[in-house]
């Protein structure tokens, strides 16, 4: 038997695989710039990250949607891509109003929607005339019932159709910063073909996300 460089070192490799345990995450897709292999290798062995949403932007108010899901040796399968919308102006969110998507990588919250839960296990809230997102100042960034809440103003949710229909909300500004930007989501797309400064996917999409969604899940929105 022949033994090559290349054949001696795969059997290094599974030697230390089999005495240490180590499990290597190959990336799903060959050929992915660097960002995003690191990515998906910096949460292979990240136990608290089970699901991770790639928003590749490509320019304008383009972008690829990408969901994978962590399988039990710590590799990645997609489970879904499809176009994507995201800001008018792009992404590289500063402030409130300025159309961009926000850059990096964040967590999700709770889910919502005009429809009712289809089959979510995140905690899903049934949009009603009552709720808003609101933009003031003493409960900026937060979800609030008028009822409860006098003088509320914002987003109206429930005027928000199809967009709304089903969504997530992106953990962006946590510490409610005001005027850093509010209304930061995930959700279905519309007529348009860029969004105020949310991610936008097609409505059958949507609701796969959230069938497959768990609490341990990331979003990264970078440039392609």
């Amino acid at each position: 038997m022949i033994i090559t460089k290349k054949s001696a070192l795969f059997l290094i490799v599974t030697l230390f695989i089999f005495l240490f345990g180590i499990k290597i995450a190959i990336p799903a897709c060959a050929g992915e710039s660097p960002r995003w292999d690191s990515l998906m290798e910096r949460y292979a062995l990240d136990q608290d990250v089970d699901r991770l949403l790639f928003v590749k932007y490509k320019g304008k108010s383009g972008a690829r949607f990408i969901m994978y899901k962590k399988t039990e040796d710590n590799s990645w399968k997609k489970l879904i891509s499809c176009q994507a919308y995201v800001g008018r102006k792009g992404i590289g969110k500063r402030k409130e109003g300025d159309k961009k998507t926000p850059t990096g990588t964040f967590g999700f919250t709770h889910a919502f929607g005009i429809r009712k839960n289809p089959g979510t296990t995140l905690r899903y809230i049934r949009v009603n005339q009552y709720l808003y997102w609101s933009l003031r100042k003493k409960d900026y960034n937060h979800l609030v019932d008028s009822r409860k809440a006098k003088g509320v103003y914002g987003e109206h949710l429930i005027r928000y159709r199809p967009q709304y229909n089903y969504a997530i909300n992106i953990d962006y500004n946590p510490e409610n910063i005001y005027n850093k930007g509010s209304a930061i989501f995930l959700h279905c797309s519309g007529s348009h073909k860029y969004t105020l400064g949310c991610v936008a996917i097609p409505e059958k999409y949507m609701k796969k996300v959230l069938k497959n969604a768990t609490k341990n899940m990331k979003i990264c929105i970078y440039h392609r």
